[in-house]
C-alpha cells in the first residue's frame, strides 16, 4: 500500500496501550465491555486508533485484512466496527459488502476510515454499502470517541435488552410450568379430599350404626342389673351386691358415652337448617332445667339481656348451652361460692356468646386439647363425664359457620365463648 497523508491529528503513540482480552463467548457481557473491530493494513493506524478509543475502556480487537475481518465476525459480535477503505487484496467496500451479506452482522454499525478517496463517489459507495459514517484523515481524536462511544453504548442497551427479554421468556416459561404444576396439584388434592371425606363419611355412619346397635344390649345389661338389685339385693351377699351395683353403673356410663357419640354422628351428618333465634330463649330454657341444681349448689347466675340474636340451629345451640352451661355447675372449686355469667359482644358478623365461671379453671397447655374428642383432664370419679361434651360444642359450633374458644387459668375459673353469625336484622 502506498504511503498516505497521517490518519490522526496529533502524533501517535508509540508503544500500544495495554488492553484487556475479548471473553471468550465472543459476546459482550451487560455491565461489561463490550467488544470493538479495527481493520486496517497498517499497524501503525491501528495502533493509533486503538490509543484513541483507549479511554473508553473496551475490549479491542484488530484485523489486518477483509479476510480477517469476516473470520471473526463469525466468532464475535461486535458494537462498532472501524474500516480502513484502502486495502490490498479485499479493499473496506468489498469487506463491507461481505459483512452486510452475513445475518449476525447485517446491521453491525461500519464507519469508514481513510486518507484517500474524498470524492463524493467514494462517500456514497460507503453510504450505499450500509456504513453509519465515513471519516477522513487527518481524525479528530475526540470525534471519533464520541462516535464510537455511541455505538458502544447503543450495543449495551441492545444486549441489555435481549437479556432482560430472554429473562423475560424464561420467568414465563417457569411461571407457566409452575401454574401447571399447581393446577395439577390442586387436581390431587380435590381427589385426596374427596376420598378422605367418603372415608369419614364412611367412618361417621360406621360409628351411629355402632354406638345405636349397643346401645340395647347396654341399656338391657343396665336394667337387668338394676332388678337384681331392687329385687334380689337382700339374698346377694355384700360382695355380689356390689358387682350389680357397679354393672348397673358402667352401664349407665357406656349408654351415656354412646348417646354423645350418636349426638356426635348427628352433628357431622345431619343437615342443620339455621334460623334467628334470640339467644335470651334457650339460656332461659336451660337454666330452667338445671334450676334445682342451681339451688341445691347456691350459684350465683347473672344473664346480661339482652343477649341478641345469632342465625343458628335452635337444637344444636341448645347442645352447646347445655354443655357449657353443665361444666360451669360441674367443675366447680369446694367451699367458693359458684358464680355463672352469660353474656355476649358482637361485631357486624359474629355474635360471641360467653359462659364465664369461677370454677377450677384450665391451664393453658390445655386449651386446645379439651376441644378434641374423649379428652379429659381430670379423674372421673370425681368429675363424671363421657369425655365429649366440649367436642361436641366445637363440631356443633362449626357446622353452624361458628368457632369457639377458652380465656382460662388453674383455679381462676374459665370463659368460653362461641362464635355464631349475627341474624339479619339483629
Amino acid at each position: 500500500m502506498s504511503a498516505e497523508p497521517t490518519l490522526v491529528a496529533g502524533a501517535p503513540p508509540t508503544e500500544p496501550p495495554s488492553l484487556p482480552a475479548s471473553n471468550g463467548a465472543g459476546k459482550p457481557t451487560v455491565g461489561l465491555k463490550t467488544d470493538i473491530l479495527l481493520v486496517d493494513d497498517r499497524e501503525d493506524k491501528l495502533l493509533a486508533l486503538e490509543a484513541i478509543l483507549q479511554s473508553l475502556d473496551q475490549n479491542i480487537v484488530k484485523a489486518r485484512s477483509g479476510k480477517e475481518a469476516l473470520r471473526l465476525l463469525l466468532k464475535q459480535d461486535f458494537a462498532v466496527i472501524l474500516l480502513d477503505v484502502s486495502m490490498p487484496g479485499m479493499d473496506g467496500f468489498e469487506t463491507a459488502s461481505l459483512i452486510r451479506q452475513r445475518l449476525n452482522s447485517e446491521h453491525t454499525p461500519i464507519i469508514f476510515i481513510t486518507a484517500i478517496g474524498s470524492t463524493e463517489n467514494h462517500i456514497s459507495r460507503g453510504y450505499s454499502l450500509g456504513a453509519v459514517d465515513y471519516m477522513l484523515a487527518p481524525i479528530v481524536a475526540e470525534v471519533l470517541r464520541t462516535k464510537v462511544s455511541v455505538f458502544v453504548e447503543l450495543h449495551r442497551k441492545t444486549e441489555l435488552i435481549r437479556r432482560q427479554s430472554e429473562q423475560l421468556r424464561r420467568d414465563i416459561a417457569a411461571r407457566k410450568r409452575a401454574e401447571d404444576q399447581v393446577v395439577q396439584l390442586n387436581h390431587q388434592l380435590e381427589q385426596r379430599v374427596a376420598e378422605l371425606t367418603e372415608i369419614n363419611h364412611e367412618l361417621e355412619t360406621f360409628t351411629y350404626s355402632i354406638a345405636h346397635d349397643f346401645r340395647g344390649p347396654l341399656r338391657s345389661m343396665g336394667g337387668f342389673a338394676q332388678a337384681l338389685v331392687e329385687e334380689e339385693g337382700d339374698k346377694l351377699s355384700p360382695l355380689g351386691l356390689e358387682y350389680a351395683t357397679r354393672i348397673n353403673r358402667s352401664a349407665k356410663y357406656m349408654d351415656n358415652l354412646l348417646l354423645d357419640m350418636l349426638t356426635y354422628s348427628r352433628l357431622a351428618m345431619s343437615e342443620l337448617p339455621p334460623t334467628t333465634v334470640r339467644l335470651e330463649e334457650p339460656v332461659n330454657e336451660l337454666l330452667g332445667i338445671v334450676e334445682h341444681e342451681i339451688r341445691e349448689r347456691r350459684v350465683q347466675v347473672e344473664v346480661a339481656s339482652p343477649l341478641g340474636s345469632v342465625f343458628a340451629n335452635a337444637t344444636v345451640l341448645k347442645q352447646i348451652l347445655t354443655n357449657l352451661i353443665g361444666n360451669s355447675l360441674k367443675f366447680v372449686v369446694p367451699d367458693r361460692t359458684p358464680k355463672l355469667r352469660i353474656y355476649t359482644t358482637s361485631d357486624d358478623k359474629f355474635v360471641r356468646l360467653w359462659v364465664e365461671d369461677n370454677g377450677i379453671g384450665i391451664a393453658p397447655e390445655h386449651h386446645a386439647k379439651i376441644f378434641g374428642l374423649f379428652q379429659r383432664l381430670h379423674d372421673a370419679q370425681k368429675y363424671p363425664g363421657t369425655g365429649l361434651g366440649l367436642a361436641l360444642v366445637r363440631k356443633g359450633a362449626e357446622r353452624m359457620g361458628g368457632r369457639v374458644g377458652v380465656e382460662s387459668q388453674l383455679g381462676e375459673g374459665s370463659r368460653f365463648w362461641v362464635d355464631l353469625p349475627v341474624a339479619n336484622g339483629a
